[in-house]
């Protein structure tokens, strides 16, 4: 009985310091690649702001806000280049957006 108490305190001593929380930044590119006039394709890369979350956060919660903006952030870049899909990519044309959280 007395093992299992030091075990639960250390459980939850161990719980606090996994689940701290910090100040963490998301930075994100997105990745257009076209077809020229020419046939040629051709990538552009357009970096993001960089969007620092205004409370603390754990590091999963702050994965889960990143992946949200990639997400957004893809989807009205797509949606602006294909007017909201009235001009749809070509075959090879691609948009790829990528984040990475950045501690502060």
């Amino acid at each position: 009985m007395k093992y299992c108490a030091y075990f639960i305190i250390l459980l939850s001593c161990l719980s606090m310091f996994t689940s701290c929380k910090k100040s963490y930044t998301c930075s994100c590119s997105t990745n257009w690649t076209y077809k020229t006039s020419s046939g040629a394709y051709n990538t552009e890369t357009f970096a993001g702001d960089k969007s620092a979350y205004s409370s603390k956060l754990t590091k999963n919660q702050a994965k889960n806000a990143c992946n949200h903006e990639r997400v957004a952030t893809e989807t009205n870049f797509t949606n602006g280049i294909t007017g909201n899909g009235s001009y749809p990519l070509l075959a090879g044309e691609s948009i790829y957006t990528s984040c990475s959280i950045i501690l502060d």
